[in-house]
């Protein structure tokens, strides 16, 4: 039975509450261990299947965060929705349907939005025939259930293509990719194997040397060998544009063609995730490969996909699968559930890379032109954003995956 337990601690960490800040702020560490204790007590209280006691410690985890000062409340608001969210499964499971359905309500103003997770937790299950319930779940949907919305979304188009750009990829005897093979020693990571085994360790090579932190913005300039000894002692990672970025240098380097390729959602909210593409000549297609969770994507005889497959994939139903290995910073694997089915459906919508790939694609340098981008859409969809430099939508998907070695 999986619910929304929230580790508040835990959670508070990952967003960089460090030791030295609780020290200088004992109201912000007072209200942290309390909280604390609050959830292991209601943690235990659902392990004994005690609903009535873990209904009064998820009232008590209400209170404690209403009593707060409004700052506190503020930097802790992304949480409160999922404490009115428990207080709903906990009130619903000892048939307490209208203050549950009252309760669940709540999380929903509060901006709880998690279509699928509620489609699957059966604690709720009491109040499911409610329609108050019902019209709230059906709601979420259209925001938050990404594979629907990824499902729903309008189909590409031939276009006219004969004024845009070619996209174009640096030869790997550039002396700059030369010195990102040397650096990294890529021949030896490579090793003697054939094409799709060399793309694939050295995919593992720069997940493992350099983690994810996609906290904190990365060192600039934004080249493979300088990121990379910024982070070589190991005090910070690089976001996930950072790592595709080593990690397209680095194939650029080995001779394939490559590009990092931003994943967005059709609206932005929170984040949106950069990947890679490397042309297979084995295959003769793009493959989806992703640094941050040393991460690759089958079909269900094992040929990897690219990312127009992966998404086509998730649009139509038909079976993905992904690599055992995938995880994030070889402490947490990475489940297709999560990975494939939410957080990349959400951010599949629309994707972006450069027309040109390159070393130091995004380094902005005197007398260096800025790069351009290429947006593959949606028919009529137009992003929020676009930058303010010319760039170029289009809805032509052959085009954006056109083979880098067509005539």
């Amino acid at each position: 039975m999986k619910r929304l337990i929230l580790f508040l601690a835990a959670l508070a960490f990952a967003f960089g509450v460090s030791a030295q800040d609780a020290e200088t702020n004992p109201e912000k560490q007072a209200f942290l261990d309390r909280d604390t204790a609050l959830n292991e007590q209601l943690s235990e209280a659902i392990g004994a299947k005690n609903y009535a006691r873990a209904e009064r410690y998820c009232l008590d985890r209400i209170r404690l965060y209403e009593s707060q000062g409004e700052s506190l409340r503020g930097e802790y608001a992304f949480l409160i929705d999922g404490n009115y969210y428990n207080l709903a499964c906990m009130q619903s499971l000892q048939g307490k349907r209208k203050t549950a359905v009252r309760n669940f309500a709540k999380a929903c103003e509060l901006g709880y939005d998690n279509y699928r997770h509620v489609l699957r937790d059966t604690d709720l299950d009491n109040i499911r025939t409610d329609k108050t319930f019902q019209r709230l779940h059906e709601a979420m949907r259209a925001t938050s259930d990404y594979r629907y919305i990824l499902q729903t979304a309008p189909g590409y188009a031939a276009g006219q293509t004969d004024t845009l750009p070619r996209f174009t990829y640096m030869a790997p005897n550039d002396r700059d990719l030369v010195r990102v093979r040397e650096y990294f020693k890529l021949d030896s990571v490579a090793g003697a194997g054939d094409e799709l085994s060399k793309i694939r360790r050295i995919l593992t090579y720069i997940h493992d040397m350099i983690r994810h932190d996609g906290s904190h913005g990365n060192p600039h300039p934004m080249t493979a060998v300088a990121m990379a000894e910024a982070c070589k002692d190991g005090s910070r990672g690089l976001n996930c544009r950072g790592l595709a970025t080593v990690l397209n240098e680095c194939y650029l380097a080995m001779g394939f063609k490559s590009r990092f390729v931003t994943c967005m959602p059709k609206v932005f909210i929170n984040d949106c995730h950069v990947i890679n593409a490397v042309y297979s000549c084995t295959l003769d297609k793009w493959l989806w490969v992703d640094p941050t969770h040393n991460a690759w994507v089958m079909d269900e005889d094992g040929v990897m996909l690219g990312i127009a497959e992966v998404r086509e994939r998730l649009r139509d139903g038909r079976p993905l699968v992904l690599n055992e290995e995938a995880n994030w910073n070889n402490r947490q694997k990475t489940i297709k559930e999560n990975y494939l089915e939410n957080y990349m459906a959400k951010n599949l919508y629309y994707l972006v890379c450069t027309e040109s790939s390159r070393f130091a694609t995004e380094v902005r340098a005197e007398g260096k032109p800025h790069p351009r981008y290429v947006y593959l859409c949606p028919v009529g969809f137009t992003p929020d954003y676009q930058g303010s430099t010319p760039n170029y939508i289009v809805t032509d998907d052959g085009w954006f995956w056109q083979s880098p070695y067509d005539n």
